[in-house]
């Protein structure tokens, strides 16, 4: 298969754009909910028994949602989902949904994000004002032995169509389609961590590492022999 300039070029903006998603990860291996993100290639639609390589085409997304880890806190508002979904936020932008379950309580005794958005119930906001508070795994809240509302987990038949959002959230623009769902548990006292394998991120930025070197060395063969022919067809002249 022959290279040129251009191939080359364009291979590299592939693994440069690729490093931005592996340099992404590794830069939240640490940050609690996070959940990897990496990139694919399609391939087009070229007759490979014809004689012809498979060519690389548009390049996918895809976020892993699989369990992160679940570390102690001993903080009763600190909540981690085993299972499937998401806690439910509602921002001055609208709804939006988190792993990251480092909750708190706000003047009003309301449940709020650290950055002072509201936790949604299943009704509403959630007023917690009390002496004893306890938060059972389906996610019901007990003030002084009272249900005072319970902690609204939403799920989504198609979880790859929510967008990230620049605060790590993610957002439904209309196609992850919400679902009821009992296949969770609501954690009091713990946090997920980000389910990130860090060694398998440095490996791969490792690799492209790798890659780049090679085109470069690619390159620099491609120059020295465009140099070489230009100097014979000059002699020919």
């Amino acid at each position: 298969m022959r290279y040129d300039v251009t191939d080359i070029g364009l291979a590299g903006a592939r693994k440069l754009l690729e490093l931005d998603f592996v340099t992404n990860n590794v830069a939240n291996s640490s940050t609690t909910g996070f959940k990897a993100e990496h990139l694919y290639y399609a391939m087009k639609g070229r007759n490979i028994h014809q004689g012809a390589s498979p060519e690389l085409g548009h390049t996918v997304s895809a976020i892993d949602f699989s369990q992160g880890t679940l570390q102690t806190t001993g903080n009763i508002f600190d909540l981690a989902i085993e299972g499937e979904g998401f806690f439910t936020v509602q921002t001055k932008q609208g709804r939006a949904y988190t792993r990251e379950g480092s909750f708190m309580l706000n003047k009003n005794m309301e449940l709020v994000t650290p950055q002072g958005d509201h936790v949604l119930g299943d009704t509403g906001k959630l007023v917690i004002d009390g002496e004893s508070i306890k938060i059972n795994q389906e996610g019901m809240i007990y003030v002084d032995e009272v249900p005072v509302g319970k902690i609204k987990v939403t799920a989504f038949a198609n979880p790859q169509a929510l967008v990230r959002s620049a605060d790590g959230r993610y957002i439904d623009r209309g196609d992850a389609a919400p679902k009821n769902t009992a296949g969770f548990s609501v954690n009091s006292g713990y946090l997920e961590m980000s389910n990130v394998n860090a060694v398998r991120e440095m490996t791969d930025m490792i690799n492209i590492q790798r890659t780049f070197e090679t085109y470069q060395k690619i390159i620099l063969t491609l120059q020295d022999m465009d140099k070489i022919s230009t100097s014979r067809i000059g002699k020919l002249v």
